[in-house]
């Protein structure tokens, strides 16, 4: 999704306040990673601004809003989702300004993109929230059709970030456990490694509902770095864990 350029176009599709209004009203359902204005998104010109809501003391310094970066990158895929339905090909920088340490991410199109029946689907997805009673293991083949996890996994996964399904963490004496899931790890754990796991996160939750399941981001736990330790112990996988992705088949229109 990030093909990350050294620069942005100069020049780039000017949004229109109909396309806004469409950005803007997608952008307003991607995960916030329990947190309740963690992002602020501007749209103009030709750009679309995704940056952190936070003091500006705090910016910048590394793990000062480990939550609200994740919560960015959910914000993001949303947008390069909604890019695409409204029928341009999004060109993305990360980090692109450092004067601004607070902007995360630029979107720019200056392309015409025709909108796959993938794409339509996903940004179907966004609007939609589904409950489930219990969790699935996506390791187990009588709960989650292997077809339908990889495509997940698939999904989400880049070469930046790794999307691994584990089993649930059982929790001991001053341990918390945790559900099975999908495990999102990075290569890093500096502010874009957090901002792409929840590019990832978020690219794990839109085709997991397209399959009508349900899904829940967890990102809580893993502020702690003893806890993020364990995981790597528990589940044997290089790499910092960022978050996990609980599944489930979801409630009964009666329950």
């Amino acid at each position: 999704m990030t093909a990350e350029p050294p620069v942005l176009s100069l020049e780039g599709h000017t949004w229109s306040e109909q396309e806004k209004g469409v950005l803007s009203r997608a952008v307003a359902h991607a995960h916030r990673c329990g947190l309740a204005e963690p992002w602020t998104v501007r749209v103009h010109g030709h750009r679309v601004e995704i940056a952190e809501n936070l003091p500006a003391p705090l910016r910048g310094h590394v793990g000062a809003n480990r939550n609200g970066v994740i919560a960015c990158g959910c914000a993001l895929t949303v947008v390069v989702c909604a890019v695409r339905v409204l029928g341009w090909a999004p060109e993305v920088v990360l980090f692109g300004d450092p004067e601004r340490a607070e902007l995360v991410a630029t979107v720019v199109a200056n392309r015409r993109h025709r909108p796959s029946p993938v794409d339509i689907g996903q940004f179907r997805a966004v609007f939609e929230r589904h409950r489930h009673h219990t969790p699935l293991d996506p390791r187990d083949p009588e709960e989650l059709d292997p077809a339908v996890c990889d495509a997940i996994v698939r999904a989400a996964s880049t070469a930046d970030v790794k999307v691994v399904p584990v089993a649930a963490v059982v929790a001991a004496h001053r341990k918390r456990g945790l559900e099975a899931g999908l495990l999102v790890l990075t290569a890093t754990d500096g502010r874009r490694g957090q901002l792409v796991a929840g590019v990832a996160l978020q690219r794990a939750w839109l085709p997991a509902t397209t399959f009508g399941l349900a899904a829940h981001p967890v990102v809580e736990p893993f502020e702690m770095r003893e806890f993020r330790q364990r995981m790597i112990r528990y589940t044997g996988v290089d790499g910092s864990p960022q978050s996990l992705l609980v599944l489930g088949h979801p409630r009964p229109a009666s329950a």
